[in-house]
């Protein structure tokens, strides 16, 4: 199909066969009479309407208020959204763009209709994720949902057959993601030295408080997060924040960046969000972006300027009107930048002219159905029992598997431990193509370490000499325990040189802390652990 179908070229056609089969072949309640709650994603905007336009043509009994759109711009989805999670309440189909891909809990949904092209993985599971939750009493006492419907209009399913991965990197970060990851950099420069003082470490915690928000607002239930359990059960915890490592900001990133979600429904402060955050990370990181990003916000403050009959727009006058001086940008910084953030991202709707939009192009033409198929099993790639769950889930409810506890507690594998391990992950839970595509060369030891851990006695025995040598200054025991509370939460150090780098290498380096005898022994400690997830005796 063309690009430009349901971009904003509509078909009347295609439009009404799938509102009436949607209608005909949808699950349904009270009795059968009605259709269960669906949702229908849509394309963007233009098209989420024409498809309601559409569904009322076809069925004015419902007098337009059986199905409506749903999109983040619109001053009333939210109340839309909390009609839609109740039961009986109209709307019971939500057109959405975006807005209902990810995040929102209804048990009650019956129905998916994907209109659209998905092309990420990720996102492709997250969308499957709305209907997922089990609904008791769902079709009348004792008649619970054991199940739900995907209508896909546009081969998702195909595709995801031939391309299992998806196709990463080729969607644009949603703003979500984006707003995420900003902030984790965010977390990550502010605990450098420069920025010790007060008014950098209350937005430090403020972020912090925010992504542990997000983090913890994620629905265990849902098959992108249960891929992701690992990242989410680590990062859910306040000290898992109290200083990030590079691995920390990669994992973050990552993992749980594409997964959280927002729950504000207006886009144009988050937008501004966007810019202010990437802002701040410029001008500490002296990035090139940060001249963009100055240019913007000045254009911003002109254009409000211009609106001060505004009553909201008025109150923000002196600052507004700061903006666009020298010696606002002279003199500002992250402090500055945040306070700019917080009290003009809700003005920024009103710059927000409705203009024009392309026109849309509406045709009839007879839209003849080639194929149906209905049914059809998924494939592998689609079980909800993935390997990386079912591997983690093995690893944590067997921690007293004699090769796992052994690794948990730093002690050397025999070959008959080995063998044990890899019948496990490539008998057991899957192949050695399902070990290779989804961990590489991962040596087995260490991937049962990442994913079990360290036990925190066994870390400490580890550097007790160090821990208790009488001779060691404060700095340096702090040090040393940096690295244990590393390995405890991490299994393993990847590589010595890591000493050298955050969060190993403030306020003194491993080279400056210690003399070359001591430097040398805790390199083989560190050695001594990775090696013992990976060494075989026997």
């Amino acid at each position: 199909m063309n690009i430009l179908i349901n971009d904003f070229i509509f078909n009347q056609s295609t439009v009404d066969t799938v509102l009436e089969d949607l209608m005909i072949k949808g699950l349904k309640v009270a009795g059968g009479d009605r259709l269960g709650k669906t949702i229908i994603f849509a394309q963007n905007k233009m098209h989420a309407q024409y498809i309601i336009e559409r569904f009322n043509k076809l069925y004015p009994q419902y007098h337009g208020s059986f199905a409506k759109r749903i999109v983040c711009d619109d001053s009333y989805a939210q109340t839309l959204i909390i009609d839609f999670k109740i039961a009986a309440r109209d709307p019971h189909i939500a057109v959405s763009v975006d807005m209902l891909d990810t995040g929102i809990d209804v048990p009650e949904i019956l129905n998916l209709v994907f209109f659209k092209r998905v092309r990420s993985k990720i996102k492709f599971w997250q969308m499957i994720g709305r209907g997922t939750r089990l609904c008791p009493n769902l079709f009348g006492e004792d008649q619970h949902k054991t199940h739900f419907l995907i209508f896909d209009y546009l081969g998702n399913f195909e595709f995801f057959r031939t391309n299992k991965d998806g196709l990463t990197g080729s969607e644009t970060q949603s703003l979500s993601e984006a707003i995420f990851a900003k902030r984790i950099r965010l977390i990550h420069l502010l605990q450098q030295s420069a920025f010790i003082d007060a008014p950098y470490q209350e937005i430090r915690s403020s972020l912090i408080q925010t992504v542990l928000s997000q983090i913890n607002a994620l629905n265990p239930e849902l098959v992108s997060v249960k891929l992701q359990r690992q990242y989410v059960e680590k990062y859910k915890q306040q000290e898992a924040f109290t200083c990030l490592s590079d691995r920390d900001k990669h994992d973050l990133t990552k993992y749980l960046a594409p997964i959280v979600y927002l729950d504000d429904t207006d886009e144009y402060a988050k937008r501004f969000d966007n810019l202010m955050y990437g802002l701040m990370i410029a001008q500490i990181e002296g990035l090139g972006q940060f001249q963009k990003g100055k240019k913007e916000l000045i254009n911003i403050g002109i254009n409000l300027s211009k609106r001060m009959t505004i009553a909201q727009i008025k109150e923000k006058v002196e600052l507004i009107t700061t903006i666009g001086t020298d010696e606002f940008w002279k003199t500002s910084d992250s402090v500055t930048f945040e306070k700019v953030r917080v009290e003009l991202r809700g003005l920024i709707k009103f710059l927000v002219d409705e203009g024009p939009n392309k026109n849309p192009i509406y045709t009839n033409l007879k839209d003849d159905i080639l194929m149906v198929k209905e049914g059809d099993p998924l494939d592998p790639a689609y079980d909800f029992t993935d390997y990386k769950v079912k591997v983690n889930r093995y690893i944590e409810q067997h921690k007293d598997h004699i090769a796992i506890h052994k690794l948990r507690n730093n002690i050397q594998l025999t070959s008959k431990d080995y063998q044990s391990l890899e019948h496990i992950l490539t008998g057991e839970l899957g192949t050695l193509e399902d070990y290779k595509r989804e961990y590489q060369d991962t040596p087995f030891g260490l991937l049962v370490r990442k994913i079990a851990k360290m036990e925190y006695d066994a870390a400490v025995a580890a550097f007790s000499e160090f821990i208790n040598d009488q001779s060691l200054s404060q700095s340096q025991i702090v040090f040393v325990k940096k690295i244990v509370n590393h390995i405890v939460q991490n299994g393993y150090i990847e590589s010595v040189s890591e000493l050298m780098k955050p969060p190993f290498d403030k306020p003194q380096s491993f080279i400056k802390l210690f003399d070359s005898a001591k430097q040398k022994l805790i390199v083989e400690a560190v050695t001594s652990i990775k090696d013992n997830a990976i060494k075989v005796i026997g």
